[in-house]
């Protein structure tokens, strides 16, 4: 039976390999046509603002009322429970991606907080890996590509909104698809043969909810001083992402710029 478990894990590893590979191919080829750093590129901008207006009417109907129902009725402590045990499932993912990024210590670092906060810290309700000095950091496969790409930060690919998820480039969706391919809980749940509702369910719902909840504010000043909110989105999207690619390749401490948007995103 533990053969059979074992052997069933390694297939699944070997499947999440060739879906990264697949991954990385796809942004090689989306961004060969790429016109530059200087614009988004936006090749589909007609399905991408259809998409665009469905997000939105899906927002405003359902997400963003959940979202400030959750910011303004659930205590703040409750508010940063859920955010660390979000964070403290992320954290596997991140590690693999810092190994990629040629960063072993790091990642050590990333599994060594894991291992605490799933432990002492009750699941990841309490962050008490933080006040032991193992600082947070947050990786993808899409920072990953960035990190190692010969071209411009901003240059992701073509621009895309994906449904129900926003904002997004070749490069970042494609690191979504490695992400989602390589994540260990993913795996195991699909291993142990659980049903998806049971734990990607309630853990995207929630992810949505906290990401929701910590964005009204900016959001709605975005779309408040903007004539074109959608173009806004773009704008602002790509710049994010160039940033905070240009930091990793430039080995900058991202740790207070990390809490400082975290601080920005829950301002009221």
């Amino acid at each position: 039976m533990v053969a059979s478990f074992f052997g069933t894990m390694a297939a699944r590893a070997r499947t999440s390999s060739v879906a990264i590979v697949a991954a990385v191919a796809m942004v090689g080829g989306c961004a060969s046509g790429d016109t530059g750093a200087n614009e988004p590129w936006d090749p589909l901008e007609t399905p991408n603002r259809f998409i665009f207006s469905i997000n939105r009417a899906v927002d405003i109907i359902a997400i963003r009322p959940i979202a400030v129902l959750y910011r303004d009725w659930m205590p703040a402590p409750a508010q940063r429970g859920v955010h660390n045990v979000l964070d403290n499932l992320g954290e596997p993912v991140t590690a693999i991606n810092e190994v990629v990024q040629g960063d072993p210590s790091r990642a050590a670092t990333t599994m060594a907080r894991f291992l605490v906060n799933s432990t002492i810290g009750l699941a990841g309700i309490f962050d008490v890996a933080t006040s032991l000095g193992l600082t947070r950091t947050k990786e993808g496969a899409g920072n990953t590509v960035g990190y190692y790409a010969g071209v411009e930060p901003e240059n992701g690919g073509f621009y895309m909104v994906l449904p129900l998820a926003g904002p997004s480039n070749a490069r970042d969706a494609a690191g979504l698809m490695a992400d989602y391919a390589v994540d260990p809980f993913r795996i195991l749940t699909y291993a142990l043969n659980v049903d998806w509702l049971l734990y990607s369910g309630p853990r995207w719902g929630a992810t949505v909810v906290d990401a929701r909840s910590r964005t009204l504010f900016a959001l709605d000043d975005i779309e408040k001083n903007s004539v074109d909110y959608y173009a806004a989105l773009r704008s602002a999207y790509t710049q994010q992402r160039a940033e905070t690619i240009r930091q990793k390749r430039e080995k900058t401490n991202t740790r207070s710029e990390l809490e400082r948007r975290d601080n920005l995103a829950l301002v009221r």
